[in-house]
């Protein structure tokens, strides 16, 4: 009962919060003025009630957290020895360490963040196709799966790929703008030195 405690008296808190926004609502304009003064030292009563209430409230759940002491008979049975019992069910054991013990605060090393290889992008671009373009393929040969025809101009990243000679042409791997990838022959890129 001690736990629901609060939430009773927050419930009629709001209840009496909201019967008196009611009734100043409903008062405000049809009454005289002397009648209007006497309806807001009301509202002004209940609502200072309705503080209490969650003042309340809120004492209790401070207490019901709060630890309690009671007194238990020792062995000789001629004094009375004061023992903590824990009320709240984080602090399982009800010894706690006084003063607390110090935690260093994390070091400058500790801080910094790891460091992560970013992939060096070289650009190359598309030349020497005579106006005809270059395919893209799935595979390095001149056989592979034919993905896209690049033209000349055209601006792809160079891929860490090892290079594959197939065919009588370096097959690299690039990556187009829109991420798509594939081989090319290397002979037909000018590429940036890196």
């Amino acid at each position: 009962m001690r736990e629901l405690l609060p939430f009773i008296l927050t419930a009629l808190g709001l209840i009496l919060a909201l019967n008196t926004y009611q009734n100043i609502r409903r008062g405000g304009a049809r009454f005289y003025t002397l009648e209007r003064e006497a309806m807001l030292r009301r509202a002004t009563v209940t609502l200072a009630l309705t503080v209490l209430l969650f003042v309340g409230a809120v004492g209790i759940m401070y207490l019901n957290q709060a630890e309690t002491v009671t007194l238990e008979p020792s062995a000789d049975a001629t004094s009375i020895t004061p023992v903590t019992l824990p009320i709240s069910p984080d602090s399982a054991t009800g010894i706690q360490q006084f003063p607390p013990t110090f935690t260093p605060a994390p070091t400058v090393e500790q801080m910094l963040p790891t460091p992560t290889i970013t992939p060096r992008i070289i650009p190359a671009i598309v030349t020497g196709t005579g106006a005809s373009g270059l395919w893209l393929r799935a595979e390095p040969s001149a056989n592979g799966e034919t993905l896209f025809r690049l033209q000349d101009g055209e601006i792809l990243s160079l891929l860490e790929d090892e290079p594959v000679v197939e065919g009588g042409y370096t097959w690299v791997k690039v990556r187009r703008v829109d991420g798509e990838q594939g081989w090319v022959a290397r002979e037909f890129l000018q590429i940036a030195n890196p």
